[in-house]
């Protein structure tokens, strides 16, 4: 691998693997046939590049699948931004994101057509609506919607929308390098939707010289030197931080092969693992308990090697559980940290697998310090306070939000994390909370985590999330509890004296519980603990 990264486009840098081009890299879980190897990868993106006018802003509200690196890569090559939406998402929600990106096109699948429709015709932004479909096919159906009154062909009675094949041209990989020149590495390439750490979903704008330095530092740390060939599954969403830069530049640009799931589900998920001997998977902390919780799954997954989870905080006891699936040698288990505003801020270097509760090491190119303007006592006397990073992988800054930009950054360039915790005398990055979810009980500060982590040390407990309840002097944690198959009758005051036996007595006396069928997750398995508010009775 290149021992020094030189500022360059994402697609240039994509490509730039020297390997076998007839290698199969991106490959359907479901239907294994349906694959693309680099030579198809270049060719289609060769055939999409000028599809989209440049300088404008290209949505993607799809689900996973072997296109999805394609079209991100055709994207970045015509010179224009991409972002990328949850499919989950509703009108108001997609409203917003196509607001604030300013999106000129979005690419969706047929099934999800009627919601964009309505988020485009409520934003106002004449957005062209691209249907999805599979390029990889010689055959087309054009799809139409007999039921619309915006027109792409004025003359039609119906609607009639264009689909990726009418994007195709007959464009080369020569022609693509020649366009590629001109791309500037400082341009920005990339727009993702993050609340960084208050208010409501902003634009995170990175370039495309910080995304090639991010993808550059994570596979030094992450890939050189495996005694094992590198197989991964991908059931994370391709638009998130934790998922995009290992499945659509670093699979392609280092030639390991990359099965893609169009979400996670109990039972393909691990029968996929099994199938394709998979040694690799990114597994937010949701996926792990998932797993953990399948009695059926344990023969399926013994092939992992190496699990990287990130989108969440992982406790100590999730992650010894999870081991516990493993009677002989047991998988690597990799935290990731890091924000949409930077990507991957931490992680550990093959082979240290540590046990001790860290979420890694800083990724080279990346300086890790703890601000003490407001400075948290944990229970060991330890004081932490807010992490900061500094790197030239962030992003440029907020789109078209000066004043969320100032106020994420210090004067001196420092990213603002809004997590809080520490870094040990051996460079081990420790996080306590998010500082906007501490909970303030008589003048101390209590960590949700904390609560949620004894909470799943109990085998009467499948899953937890814990809030903040009350005001002032009445604020205390509210513990939301999903019972185990095997306890449905454990009680309130029989998990209080559980946790007391874990914790100190102030951070539980107070606290409260209830009871629900489901904890809401993120799709990267992070607690929304805004749902989780929502659904407290008062």
């Amino acid at each position: 691998m290149e021992s020094r990264t030189q500022p360059t486009d994402i697609v240039t840098w994509a490509f730039s693997g020297t390997y076998d081009s007839s290698r199969t890299i991106l490959i359907d879980a479901v239907n294994p046939a349906r694959s693309i190897t680099k030579q198809v990868a270049v060719g289609l993106v060769a055939r999409l590049v000028g599809a989209f006018e440049e300088d404008t802003t290209v949505c993607l509200h799809l689900d996973n699948d072997i296109l999805y690196p394609i079209l991100s890569l055709s994207i970045y090559a015509s010179k224009c931004r991409w972002t990328g939406s949850n499919t989950s998402n509703k009108v108001p929600e997609l409203e917003h994101i196509f607001q604030s990106s300013n999106a000129k096109y979005v690419v969706t699948a047929a099934e999800h057509l009627e919601v964009v429709k309505a988020a485009v015709k409520s934003s106002g932004i004449g957005a062209e609506i691209i249907l999805f479909a599979d390029i990889l096919e010689l055959d087309r159906t054009p799809y139409q919607s007999p039921s619309c009154s915006r027109k792409f062909n004025p003359g039609h009675k119906s609607e009639t929308f264009r689909d990726l094949h009418d994007l195709l041209s007959n464009g080369t990989p020569e022609t693509l390098a020649h366009m590629l020149k001109d791309i500037d590495p400082q341009s920005i390439a990339s727009l993702m939707s993050t609340s960084g750490t208050t208010g409501r979903p902003k634009m995170a704008a990175r370039t495309h010289a910080s995304t090639v330095l991010e993808t550059a530092a994570i596979a030094k740390n992450e890939h050189d030197l495996k005694p094992y060939q590198v197989r991964r599954l991908f059931c994370t969403p391709t638009f998130h931080a934790f998922t995009m830069p290992e499945l659509v530049i670093n699979s392609i640009r280092l030639g390991h092969p990359a099965y893609i799931m169009k979400r996670f589900d109990d039972a393909t998920f691990p029968a996929k693992i099994a199938e394709f001997e998979i040694t690799e998977t990114l597994a937010p902390p949701g996926v792990l308990l998932r797993l953990i919780n399948n009695a059926a799954c344990r023969e399926q997954i013994q092939s992992l090697r190496a699990v990287y989870t990130g989108g969440a905080p992982l406790v100590p006891e999730l992650k010894a559980k999870f081991l516990s699936l493993y009677p002989n040698e047991k998988p690597r288990i990799a935290p990731v940290w890091g924000m949409t505003e930077g990507g991957w801020f931490t992680t550990f270097k093959y082979p240290e697998n540590d046990m001790t509760g860290s979420v890694g090491r800083p990724l080279p190119g990346f300086e890790i310090k703890m601000s003490l303007e407001t400075p948290v006592r944990i229970a060991d006397g330890r004081e932490t306070g807010e992490l900061l990073v500094r790197s030239q992988q962030l992003m440029a800054g907020y789109l078209n939000n000066p004043e969320a930009t100032r106020t994420t950054f210090t004067d001196d360039g420092w990213l603002r994390t809004g997590d809080i915790g520490y870094v040990a005398e051996d460079g081990k990055v420790y996080l306590v909370d998010r500082a906007k979810d501490l909970i303030k009980v008589n003048g101390w500060q209590v960590s949700p985590v904390e609560l949620e982590d004894a909470l799943l040390i109990s085998p009467d407990v499948k899953d937890s999330g814990v809030i903040s309840s009350g005001e002032h002097v009445n604020e205390h944690p509210l513990a939301f509890v999903v019972r185990s198959d095997s306890s449905p009758d454990v009680t309130a005051s029989e998990l209080k004296a559980h946790m007391l036996t874990q914790l100190a007595s102030y951070k539980v006396r107070s606290c409260e519980f209830q009871f629900i069928n489901e904890i809401p997750r993120s799709a990267t398995g992070k607690i929304l603990r805004h749902e989780l508010r929502a659904l407290a009775v008062h």
